[in-house]
């Protein structure tokens, strides 16, 4: 973080001081009694925490701003108590001050699929020119928004930040840490009904990054393909709306897609000129993950031509249609890093056109978000629908919730005994076996849940080469 003197915040803290004295250097801020160190400021919003009297006795200066200074009172020298009636509102305060001080592209991406493939292909083609600041992989739950914030400094150039939704409300927080000026949603299905229960509460929870956007001097990133995101109203934000896709009034529009083994190319149309791309990865679902970093960098202030030629270069995320080498030369895609609808969609859509005259197997499993209602089971029924359309030769459901994929696959025309349910990685062996060759490409669209399990890493390290 960007260290800060107490007299700096003192005026935004406000409060009483209890004890202590001159004017110490602030490291790290942090919430919990447990995390502090030296030239720490403890904002005590949790006031059930244990208080462990050894970290405060190695730890000098300790500034902690509390509702209960009694509780710190016990300590040595080294601590200044500054008592406050809100402790939660003179959080925000501080959150507010320290964002303040950062006049960055800040950009916030969400999405229900390709959030963190998008997410850091731009960090990569941002990193070229700027110190960036992101969320790390897809761990971008809510709480820790704060450690991503104070990760922002003097030397930080821009930022980018994932935003996820679990639940209505959600990326409201995000957008209280962030305050982003740049964002965008990369695509709308239907997901995270656990928390939002209705598509029609998640497309909502989703359109909330347009709360006090400014319709101004923001930019919002829209894909321009995206039937769900046409249903939220972007009036007032039409000035500042950049769209991407495939459609010809994209702003920026991709054209002539090709794909091989080595990635996806196409052309880039943006204001009258034309740029070359190629991307490292596979689907469809890359396209428009590559044209939303290339408009998001552009608006961070990156020239197109660089943006597309850091592409270039970019390392193909592991677990996202990653191809690896099979046991008895069979081809393995491993596209285990998340299970969403729209994800096992593009991962069916992938393992078709690359079969060629080869053996298509695919082991799908259940959506942990998307619950167990009558809109979950419209999805499995969907996802047995595209399993057929992918002209498998085997389908392999794993997870109880998921079984209606296999059986609305056997519904609309699959034979019965190349369709199998299963729990466990080791019956999983013994139905793959046989198909362990050169003639085979098999999918593993499994939730990370499942593939932690024993029996299914085990399952794993039998069928794919070390």
């Amino acid at each position: 973080m960007k260290e800060l003197y107490l007299n700096e915040i003192s005026p935004i803290i406000g409060g009483v001081l209890v004890k202590g004295e001159g004017n110490p250097l602030i490291k790290n801020v942090v919430t919990k009694p447990s995390k502090v160190g030296s030239n720490t400021l403890l904002i005590d919003l949790y006031t059930k925490s244990k208080i462990d009297s050894n970290v405060f006795s190695k730890s000098t200066p300790v500034i902690v701003i509390t509702e209960k200074p009694k509780d710190f009172s016990r300590f040595g020298d080294g601590i200044t108590i500054i008592k406050v009636d809100d402790i939660e509102a003179t959080y925000w305060r501080f959150i507010d001050y320290y964002r303040s001080l950062f006049s960055i592209p800040i950009i916030g991406i969400t999405g229900t699929a390709g959030k963190t493939t998008a997410k850091e292909m731009l960090k990569h083609i941002l990193e070229k020119r700027y110190t960036v600041q992101a969320t790390y992989k897809s761990f971008n739950g809510g709480h820790r928004s704060h450690r991503y914030l104070l990760g922002i400094n003097e030397n930080t150039g821009a930022a980018v930040i994932e935003m996820g939704v679990d639940y209505p409300g959600d990326i409201l927080d995000y957008l209280k840490y962030f305050r982003p000026n740049i964002r965008m949603i990369l695509n709308i299905d239907v997901y995270h009904l656990v928390g939002c229960k209705t598509p029609e509460r998640y497309l909502k929870a989703k359109a909330e990054i347009l709360h006090d956007l400014d319709p101004v001097n923001g930019t919002l990133i829209l894909n321009g393909d995206d039937t769900n995101i046409k249903k939220i109203d972007v009036s007032k934000f039409t000035k500042i709306i950049q769209y991407f896709g495939l459609s010809e009034s994209c702003h920026y529009r991709a054209e002539n897609v090709t794909s091989d083994s080595k990635g996806i190319r196409f052309t880039l149309h943006h204001q009258n000129q034309s740029y070359p791309v190629f991307v490292p990865g596979r689907g469809k679902h890359n396209v428009y993950n590559a044209l939303a970093a290339i408009a998001a960098a552009s608006s961070a202030g990156v020239e197109i031509k660089e943006a597309c030629e850091e592409l270039a270069t970019f390392n193909h995320m592991i677990e996202h249609l990653e191809f690896k080498n099979g046991v008895g030369g069979a081809t393995i895609i491993d596209d285990t890093w998340n299970v969403t609808p729209i994800s096992m969609t593009s991962a069916l859509q992938v393992l078709d056109e690359i079969s060629g005259s080869k053996r298509k197997i695919a082991l799908l499993g259940y959506m942990p978000q998307l619950g167990d209602g009558d809109y979950a089971q419209q999805e499995y029924a969907k996802m047995g629908g595209r399993a057929l359309d992918a002209k498998l030769d085997l389908l392999i459901v794993i997870g109880d919730q998921a079984k209606k994929i296999g059986s609305r696959a056997i519904e609309l025309g699959m034979d019965p005994s190349n369709v199998f349910f299963s729990n466990d990685g080791n019956e999983l062996y013994q139905i793959l076996q046989p198909y362990l060759n050169q003639d085979s490409i098999i999918l593993l669209k499994l939730p990370h849940r499942v593939m932690i399990q024993d029996s299914f890493q085990e399952l794993k390290s039998k069928i794919i080469e070390s």
